[in-house]
């Protein structure tokens, strides 16, 4: 119910209609309607386009409890969900298994993520804020985008590297993830690099290659040390 809120109250404020908000996600205004009356939810990849299209906090939909009982409940059914992900490599976890991994009873599982997409959406913001926070400031003060890469977000990567091998090894997510990545720091780009965004052939040549460094890296059951990856990026983009 709290996700239909907010999409009826971001449309409002950006003065939409419900046909012109659906028209910049390229979807039917009849969703729009659905989630603002509480009879349908966007997916995760519509949360995620939604944040990117009017330029979000990545938490936008994260509902943050009052009760610090219950923020201890969310990030134990979350890091559940992660344990999981170790187990099922080819089917996405049921809701049986978190309740077992968790002690938390599906019905309240439920509560907190009334979908897959709520946690998959949930395990993405969990991941990805650190490293968005960290890449942005680099960004913001230093235009050399292969330094960038190397010297601040190949760290914070690697830092978060068993997590992120799960969203690339795993099929029933790893979509979702490489779509929201490339997008999320392809925006990132633009904005802190006008030269590079002039050339849009140039940057979508520089983003795919990123993003499939990152991929082939990730993906490895044991992905290579820091240093050895930088000083492989060095050579090949030296």
């Amino acid at each position: 119910m709290e996700i239909g809120n907010k999409i009826k109250a971001l449309r409002q404020e950006k003065g939409l209609t419900q046909q012109q908000f659906a028209e910049k996600l390229y979807i039917s205004f009849q969703s729009v309607s659905n989630w603002e009356r509480h009879k349908g939810h966007p997916t995760t990849e519509m949360m995620l386009l939604i944040i990117e299209r009017f330029d979000l906090p990545l938490d936008f939909f994260i509902v943050h409890p009052s009760d610090p009982c219950e923020n201890n409940e969310e990030d134990l059914i979350l890091l559940s969900f992660l344990a999981n992900l170790h187990s099922n490599r080819k089917e996405k976890p049921t809701l049986k298994q978190l309740e077992k991994t968790s002690g938390i009873a599906i019905n309240k599982i439920k509560q907190y993520y009334p979908s897959y997409d709520d946690l998959f959406y949930a395990v993405i913001n969990r991941i990805d804020k650190d490293v968005k926070i960290r890449v942005e400031t680099s960004l913001s003060i230093n235009n050399n985008l292969v330094s960038v890469f190397i010297n601040d977000m190949a760290p914070m990567l690697y830092s978060k590297k068993e997590e992120l091998h799960l969203l690339y090894t795993r099929p029933y997510i790893r979509h979702i993830w490489i779509k929201f990545i490339k997008s999320k720091y392809l925006s990132l780009l633009i904005k802190h690099n006008p030269d590079m965004a002039a050339d849009p052939m140039s940057m979508e040549y520089f983003i795919e290659m990123l993003m499939s460094f990152i991929s082939v890296w990730m993906s490895q059951p044991e992905p290579e040390p820091l240093v050895d990856f930088q000083n492989r990026m060095k050579k090949m983009l030296g």
